[in-house]
C-alpha cells in the first residue's frame, strides 16, 4: 500500500545567521545500512525515513535553535504557512539571500522545493517583513531513484514562481510558498511543544484516559479540562481516597496540585496520538524535562514500536542528558550541536554516524568522554568554579 502522507527527506538552510559556513542541515533518511527494517520507515524500496530524530549537546550549543528551523521549514511544506507566521521560530536566523530547500515524498513521487527569502525592511516597523524572491519545485517519479546518491539529485525544475503568469501570482501573496500547489491536500500533522519546555500547562481539551493517568501518576483518577461558553477554561481533578473531584480556574491552580510530569505526560502523549495517525512529526525540546528516565525510554520505544507506529511517525527530540541516547538503536538519526570549534560565535552541527564508526561502544559514554570535542563541559571551567566555591 503506497504511502499518502508527505516525508520529509531533508531541510536545508544556506546563507543563514549563525552557522557555520552559513550552513544548517538534518538528513531525515537512513543513510548508514538498514540491517533491521523495523528500525526506520520504509518510504519507497531503498529509501527509508527515521522513525526519531536526535539532537545533543552542551548548554547553549543550540540544540533549541535547531528544533526551531526544523519546525519552520516543516509549517512551511506540511501546513502552507506564511513565512510571516509563527514569527517565533526560525525567522531570526534568516538572511536577505537565505535560501531554504526542503526535499520530500508525497504521492509517489520525489520532490524538492528551493525557496529564495528576502527582507523587506519596513519603515516603523519593530520586525522586518519576509518574502520570497524566488522559488523552485523539481520533481521526479519513484523510479528514478536507484541509489541514496539519487534522493537529492534532480535535471530540472518543474516550476518556478518568478515565471509563473500574472492570474497564478494574482492568486498567491508574496510570502505564501508555491509548494501549496503540491501539499495542499496533505494530511501529515506536524505537532510541537517547543513553547513548553520549562512551564507545562495542560493542552489537551479532552478528558484523560485513565491508562495514560495512571503510567504518570497511578493516584490521579480524573483530569477533565471544561470550556465555559466565553472561552475560558477550568480543570477537574480527582485523586485516589477523595470523595469527589475538585476545579480550579487556571493552569497555575492546576499546576500546584498535578505534577509538570503528569501535564507534559498528558500533552505528549495526545500529541503522540495524532502524529501515529497521520505519519506526523512531533517536536520536544529537551524531552527529559519533568520526566522519569523509564517514562523517556517508554516515549522512545512508542516510536521504535513498528505494532504501533505503523505510518512512520517522527519523534524529533533534543536532549541534555546523554544517556537517552542509548534508546536509539541508530547512529544516523543522532546529530551534535556544539560551537565551531575555530569560531566559538558559530553554530556546528555534526552527525553522529560520521563522527563515530564504531557500533559497541554506547552514546553515552563517546557525549560524556568529550571524545567528540565540545560535547561535554570543559574540566577547567568545572576545576575553577569549584576552586572559586572553596575560597568562598
Amino acid at each position: 500500500m503506497e504511502n499518502k502522507h508527505v516525508r520529509i527527506l531533508r531541510i536545508l538552510y544556506e546563507n543563514i545567521k549563525l552557522y557555520k559556513e552559513n550552513k544548517f542541515e538534518i538528513n531525515f533518511t537512513a543513510t548508514d545500512r538498514v540491517s533491521i527494517p523495523e528500525q526506520v520507515y520504509q518510504v519507497y524500496k531503498n529509501v527509508y525515513s527515521q522513525k526519531m530524530i536526535a539532537l545533543a549537546g552542551i548548554n547553549a550549543s543550540g540544540k533549541t535553535s535547531a528544533l526551531k528551523l526544523i519546525y519552520w521549514a516543516m509549517t512551511i511544506v506540511l501546513q502552507n504557512n506564511s513565512l510571516n507566521e509563527n514569527s517565533r521560530y526560525g525567522r531570526d536566523f534568516i538572511k536577505d539571500g537565505t535560501r531554504l530547500t526542503v526535499d520530500f515524498y508525497y504521492d509517489n513521487k520525489f520532490y524538492e522545493l528551493q525557496s529564495e527569502i528576502g527582507i523587506d525592511k519596513e519603515a516603523g516597523s519593530k520586525r522586518n517583513r519576509l518574502f520570497f524572491k524566488d522559488e523552485w519545485i523539481y520533481v521526479k517519479e519513484k523510479n528514478k531513484v536507484h541509489t541514496k546518491k539519487d534522493y537529492f539529485v534532480f535535471d530540472k525544475h518543474w516550476w518556478q514562481r518568478s515565471t509563473m503568469d500574472e492570474a497564478a501570482k494574482s492568486v498567491i501573496k508574496d510570502d505564501d510558498s508555491i509548494v501549496i500547489a503540491v501539499t495542499r491536500d496533505n494530511t501529515t500533522g506536524l505537532h510541537q511543544l517547543l513553547p513548553f519546555t520549562d512551564m507545562n500547562f495542560l493542552m489537551t481539551k479532552t478528558d484523560s484516559p485513565a491508562d495514560v493517568l495512571h503510567v504518570f501518576d497511578p493516584n490521579l483518577e480524573v483530569l477533565k479540562v471544561y470550556e465555559g461558553d466565553n472561552g475560558d477554561e477550568s480543570y477537574q481533578v480527582k485523586f485516589k481516597g477523595w470523595e469527589k473531584p475538585i476545579s480550579f480556574s487556571s493552569p497555575f491552580m492546576l499546576s500546584n496540585v498535578v505534577s509538570s510530569g503528569t501535564i507534559k505526560g498528558q500533552n505528549l502523549i495526545e500529541n503522540i496520538r495524532s502524529a501515529l495517525k497521520t505519519g506526523g512529526y512531533i517536536i520536544v525540546d529537551e524531552l527529559e524535562n519533568h520526566l522519569n528516565k523509564e517514562l523517556v525510554r517508554m516515549i522512545t520505544n512508542i516510536f521504535k514500536d513498528e505494532r504501533i507506529n505503523k505510518n512512520g511517525a517522527c519523534l524529533i527530540f533534543s536532549t541534555h542528558y546523554v544517556e537517552l541516547l542509548d534508546f536509539v538503536d541508530r547512529k544516523d538519526n543522532i546529530f551534535i550541536t556544539r560551537k565551531d570549534q575555530h569560531n566559538p560565535m558559530a553554530i556546528e552541527v555534526l552527525n553522529y554516524a560520521k563522527e563515530v564508526k564504531r557500533n559497541d561502544v554506547k552514546k553515552s559514554e563517546v557525549f560524556l568522554s568529550n571524545f567528540i570535542q565540545g560535547t561535554a563541559p570543559r574540566y577547567e571551567y568545572i576545576r575553577a568554579l569549584e576552586d572559586s566555591l572553596c575560597e568562598a
